[in-house]
Order: C-alpha cells, then structure tokens, then sequence
C-alpha cells in the first residue's frame, strides 16, 4: 500500500462526505485536516496553521453562499499557488474554467484510485517546479 505525506484541506458542507474522504485517504497517509463547511469559513481561518500547511485544496462546487468556484477564484486573485482540486456530483465545469483557475476535476462519489492517482500526480508537478 502506498503512503505519501500528504495535507489537505477540505471545503465541504455535507459531513458524511467529508468524512468518507478523509477515512478513505487516511488509510494512505494522507490527512484531511480542516474540514470546512463553508468558504466563507477557509476564508475566516487563512492565518491559521492548517491552512499555511496545507499541501492541496479540495472544494466542493455547491455550498451554500460561496461556491467552490467561486472561492478557487477568489485565492488565486490573492495569489494562492498551491493545487487546486473541485469536486462534485454535478456535471464536470468546462475546461476552460479548471484551465483559467489551474483546477483539476474529480466527480463524486469518489473513486479512490482516481483521488489517489491526481493527489500524487499534483504532489510530484508541485515538486518538479520548485
């Protein structure tokens, strides 16, 4: 089984999902830690540690007020670099948009494989540019 040390933090508003993500990575090594539920919360706690630390991003699009879009929009214009990964059971947003946000894409329910197979994918472009 592989292990990479990974952080993640996650803007979700359905708790059962959230917590399936961060069960299901965690076996890998891979920590979901904070769990928001809204943007507006990440937007709130941007000083804290969790959020300085962290490694990738996962927003979920539909939350209530401020979608994942919306708030993945909003970090870039303030300069924010790091990987950006949407989520959602709704249809995939254009290739434009992911493209114009740096975004990747991931469909729920979660195929594990496939959120492994991007988070290491993301890691190793990440460390590739430094």
């Amino acid at each position: 089984m592989l292990h990479i040390s990974v952080k993640i933090v996650y803007v979700e508003d359905e708790p059962n999902i959230a917590e399936l993500l961060k069960s299901g990575l965690g076996l890998f090594g891979i920590t979901v830690h904070p769990i928001y539920m809204s943007a507006e919360a990440l937007l709130g706690n941007m000083q804290a540690i969790e959020f300085q630390e962290a490694d990738i991003f996962f927003f979920d699009i539909r939350l209530p007020g401020m979608t994942g879009i919306a708030l993945a929009q909003e970090l870039r214009q303030r300069g924010e670099q790091r990987p950006f990964v949407l989520v959602s059971a709704w249809p995939r947003p254009e290739q434009s948009l992911l493209d114009n946000i740096n975004a990747q894409f991931l469909p729920k329910p979660f195929d594990f494989p496939d959120v492994i197979g991007t988070i290491q994918r993301l890691i190793e472009e990440e460390r590739r540019a430094l």
